[in-house]
């Protein structure tokens, strides 16, 4: 329990984080209208970049289409990304997205996906919203534009999570 609300302090803390940040500071590449605040060598690699980000030390677009938000930036003009639903510690959970809606995020760490999940199949989730089953996920979960060697960054920071 006391985990439970540690992980909610810390998830509330880097939402505030996000949106308190201001879309016309500098960011990296990629950044949709400047991005967030981060600085240069704040990641310790590009997948943990985009995991929090949405955007990729390699300059690639890194968008989507559907989920809480269309335009791809939240409240206050805080940007979504993954850490947005899934939290700092990939391990989701039910939350509010603003007021307005309520989601069930799920816990994206590598070792609870798998044996379901291998890289093709997370792929089409976050590509094309589609569960290993073939099912289709909720449209909460946004459909990314994400090329290959980003989603392979993303997936090596999601096997770092504990």
């Amino acid at each position: 329990m006391k985990k439970s609300i540690a992980a909610s302090i810390l998830a509330i803390v880097v939402g505030v984080a996000f949106i308190s940040c201001d879309a016309n500071t500098q960011g990296g590449p990629g950044m949709m209208g400047g991005g967030t605040g981060w600085g240069t060598g704040a990641f310790r690699s590009n997948g943990e970049r985009i995991y929090f980000t949405a955007t990729s030390d390699r300059g690639t677009a890194i968008t989507y289409k559907g989920g809480p938000s269309e335009s791809g930036w939240m409240m206050m003009r805080g940007q979504l990304a993954c850490v947005s639903c899934h939290g700092p510690d990939g391990r989701g959970g039910k939350h509010s997205m603003g007021m307005m809606q309520v989601m069930d995020a799920k816990d994206i760490r590598w070792k609870v996906l798998q044996p379901e999940f291998n890289a093709e199949k997370f792929r089409l989730a976050v590509v094309k919203g589609q569960d290993p089953d073939g099912t289709q996920l909720k449209q909460d979960m946004p459909r990314w534009n994400i090329g290959k060697d980003d989603l392979t960054d993303l997936i090596a920071f999601l096997k770092t999570l504990h």
